[in-house]
């Protein structure tokens, strides 16, 4: 669902103030640096997002995606043709046809980019010409955007000017809504700082100062052409965190000995500045060399700083003891929210600052040989000053972080007061990152209800999960909107990042539901059975008119349950109907067990495999096969398994086969090595066992 747009208004009441229109253009490679090129990514499927007419000849490999640009809607096709060459053809024109070759793309290690124009049509604003990249890591199954169509202009402020750069960094072709940002030259020396971190980037509703006059942004056009600024109270610039420059002080309380800290305490001693968290497994992996780092060079003159961005004292403590480590550690158990990791912009971890004797920032997140030479040099150098403003150094770039989850929840959740209730948090990864350590609750709630928090442990690239949370206690009251708080982090690469998201769900108090039914769901079950059993002997129109009584006895049994407000029954019974349909088998509700002679099989298992398993809420027989397959599991480690709902997954459910003829047939277990399908219950054990002989 795209944010809602922030067009008009922004910070009005300041718009009234002194300020002046700034008029964009389409930025010139040598204004903006790679922070200006934001990025994306996106799911390819085998079926186009929208009916398509394609005609390009025989593809080995066909993967289709849609790029949105405001109201525009761009379908793709990434085809891999039989001799291994790789086309990409683009629904440039909108016509629902791609007749057209494919694009010219260039190939590099491990991948395949197209460089394509599309029109971006913002509502409420021009259409304007959208440069993309399309970035193909070979054999994975979605592509990166990269765009961002930056504009800038010129502010001018007491007669000088100052560079002023707008991003579409959500990508979505509409300048002003979440996730865009801008940057602006405020200490006009020519060079745009406006790296994630950087000291001359602002989001949208943030302020900035240019000299002494501080101001807000107040309008922006959808087509990123004309920003409005407005002026604001005054505004501390921040402190740039560039080479070259003082390094912000630090003051804080050590975590293993108590004692008050401060970075300027340091001066005469090189300090690595490092933030870091046990949860970082790339901050964990350079422990044992900053441990032999720190053997050799503390008596030189060499220090460390540790800026932890844990929660937990307690594991915090424990891995500090367990790997030895003695240097100082500032600890607030605010993960993101500590004040030391805010005043130095801190978004992805480990980040690192390597000072001189004077504090000067001279290096940034240098890591291995290259930080052990770095050390060596400046425990070398003297003690001179150094000059404070250096000309421009390149820093390593990486994009800002952003949620890569998308948190569905129900619009309304009903509670029952004294009772409570609970709901399903559905969370879907929306990009090539696992998301780790997933932790869900629900805030805002009544005055003496509670909301245990859930772990959903890590969601894979491109997976979904499905979280309860349950709401407990509380008299009642009025209805009210409540919080779901999502909590993980993933990596790229070497850094991590840790993102804490939210989105809104109406709390309503109300009675409990009445139990009463006017036909119970057995009565019916049974009536329809014996009626199955008398229409076996029967024959002509004897056997035409009991059909059709089963029939209008149905539809009226869950026409009438449903008016009397039976929506719960009436469902069961309609389940119950279309899985007779389906005709699989009869429902197992027995706990399903491995004998010993299958366990021992499947401990003899050698290979690895991973089982899919399809299910939906109205099947009887998939509890079974999804117990099964996690005894299965247990049996072997190498064996993992994957639930998934193939009502709510209708696409992957098609692309394995588990929907024929439009009906949905579960139980199904998709073995993902071999693509073999084992549909029903049935001697499950010995098919599971039969399958995994056919990995090789």
């Amino acid at each position: 669902m795209k944010p809602t747009l922030v067009i008009f208004a922004v910070w009005a009441a300041f718009a009234l103030g002194v300020g002046q229109e700034v008029r964009l253009g389409p930025a010139p490679s040598d204004v903006v640096a790679d922070w200006a090129q934001a990025f994306v990514p996106l799911r390819l499927r085998a079926t186009p997002p929208q009916p398509v007419e394609f005609d390009t000849g025989g593809l080995l490999l066909a993967q289709w995606g849609e790029i949105g640009l405001g109201t525009a809607r761009y379908a793709f096709l990434l085809g891999v043709a039989k001799n291994g060459e790789v086309g990409m053809w683009v629904d440039s024109d909108r016509d629902r046809r791609l007749m057209e070759g494919a694009l010219a793309g260039v190939r590099g290690p491990g991948k395949v980019e197209w460089r394509v124009e599309l029109l971006a049509t913002p509502a409420g604003g021009e259409p304007y010409p959208y440069p993309l990249t399309v970035l193909w890591p070979e054999g994975r199954g979605y592509v990166y955007l990269l765009g961002g169509a930056a504009r800038t202009g010129e502010l001018v402020v007491d007669g000088v000017g100052a560079t002023f750069v707008l991003v579409d960094g959500d990508l979505d072709g509409v300048f002003g809504t979440k996730g865009d940002f801008y940057a602006v030259d405020v200490d006009r020396d020519g060079v745009v700082h406006g790296d994630p971190d950087g000291h001359e980037r602002f989001a949208l509703g943030e302020p900035f100062t240019v000299g002494e006059k501080s101001f807000r942004l107040s309008q922006i056009s959808p087509s990123g052409s004309l920003v409005k600024l407005g002026s604001a109270p005054y505004a501390a610039p921040k402190p740039p965190l560039v080479p070259g420059f003082p390094a912000p002080e630090i003051r804080f309380t050590s975590l293993l000995d108590g004692r008050s800290r401060a970075l300027s305490d340091l001066r005469g001693k090189v300090v690595l500045v490092d933030f870091w968290a046990t949860w970082c497994e790339p901050c964990k992996a350079e422990v044992p060399f900053l441990l032999e780092l720190y053997k050799e060079h503390h008596a030189a003159g060499f220090e460390i700083v540790g800026l932890s961005l844990d929660t937990s004292e307690r594991d915090l403590r424990e891995f500090l003891s367990a790997k030895g480590i003695r240097w100082p550690i500032a600890f607030e158990g605010k993960s993101w929210d500590n004040s030391v990791a805010q005043l130095y912009r801190v978004y992805q971890i480990p980040t690192s600052y390597l000072l001189d004797r004077k504090g000067i920032i001279r290096y940034r997140d240098l890591h291995g040989a290259e930080l052990a030479e770095k050390v060596v040099e400046l425990l070398s150098a003297s003690l001179a000053p150094a000059p404070v403003a250096p000309g421009p150094v390149a820093i390593p770039v990486v994009s800002a972080p952003r949620p890569i989850l998308e948190i569905r929840v129900p619009a309304e959740v009903g509670l029952v007061p004294g009772e409570g209730g609970s709901f399903a948090v559905r969370l879907v990864n929306m990009s090539p990152y696992d998301a780790e350590e997933v932790k869900v609750s629900a805030l805002s709630l009544s005055v003496g209800t509670a909301s245990p928090e859930v772990e959903a442990g890590t969601i894979p690239a491109f997976g979904e999960r499905e979280v309860r949370l349950s709401v407990e206690g509380a008299a009642g009251g009025p209805s009210r909107s409540g919080v779901v708080e999502v909590l993980y982090h993933y990596c790229i690469g070497d850094s991590c990042f840790q993102i804490q998201d939210r989105a809104e769900v109406a709390f309503a108090w109300g009675e409990a539901p009445r139990a009463t039914s006017l036909i119970p769901t057995w009565w019916l079950l049974v009536f329809i059975g014996v009626g199955l059993v008398v229409a076996v002997f029967l024959r002509g129109r004897a056997l035409a008119a009991v059909g059709l009584a089963l029939v209008g006895l149905s539809v009226a049994s869950l026409v009438v349950g449903y008016l009397r407000g039976q929506a719960t029954q009436a469902w069961r019974i309609g389940s119950v109907l279309c899985t007779s349909c389906v005709g699989i088998e009869e429902v197992r509700a027995e706990v399903p067990t491995l004998s010993p002679a299958d366990r021992a099989a499947l401990v003899a298992f050698a290979g690895s495999a991973r089982l899919v398993v399809f299910s939906t809420p109205w099947c009887k027989s998939c509890p079974y096969a999804k117990a099964l397959v996690g005894e299965v599991a247990r049996a072997n480690p190498r064996i993992t398994y994957e639930l998934v709902d193939a009502d709510q997954d209708r696409t992957r459910a098609e692309e394995a086969g588990v929907v024929q003829s439009g009906r949905v047939i579960v139980p199904a277990i998709l073995i993902a090595e071999t693509k073999r399908v084992l549909f029903g219950t049935a001697d499950l054990t010995a098919r599971i066992l039969a399958a995994l002989g056919e990995i090789r």
